[in-house]
């Protein structure tokens, strides 16, 4: 099972959208203890701590699982920015994509699966 991660974006200025998600996907079995904050580098005379991503660790088993639950976040939701997604395999090949609505589903889907497969 290759492994590899996936960078999570939001564009919300509060970061709120962002721990959200990380709190939805932190409920799957799945990932419990793989999803870690990156903070954003700090300018000077400012406060720290705001999140710029969220980061988690995928294999081919949990890609299909990352993208239910990203698309069952989603549905669950009145209304949310766009998602960017920079997927990192093992291997060092990578994808940027964005999505944002019930209907990007399988096109993520195919794009993340493609990513983590066993054959790549």
């Amino acid at each position: 099972m290759p492994a590899g991660s996936v960078d999570i974006r939001i564009d919300d200025d509060s970061n709120d959208e962002l721990r959200s998600l990380a709190g939805w996907l932190r409920d799957e079995d799945d990932f419990r203890g793989r999803i870690r904050f990156v903070e954003k580098a700090v300018d000077p005379g400012q406060m720290g701590g705001f999140v710029d991503a969220a980061v988690v660790v995928l294999t081919s088993g949990t890609a299909s699982t990352f993208v239910s639950s990203l698309f069952g976040w989603f549905a669950r939701r009145k209304e949310t920015h766009a998602v960017s997604l920079k997927l990192r395999a093992a291997d060092g090949r990578e994808l940027e994509l964005k999505c944002g609505s019930g209907d990007d589903a399988q096109r993520v889907l195919d794009q993340v699966l493609s990513v983590f497969s066993d054959e790549a």
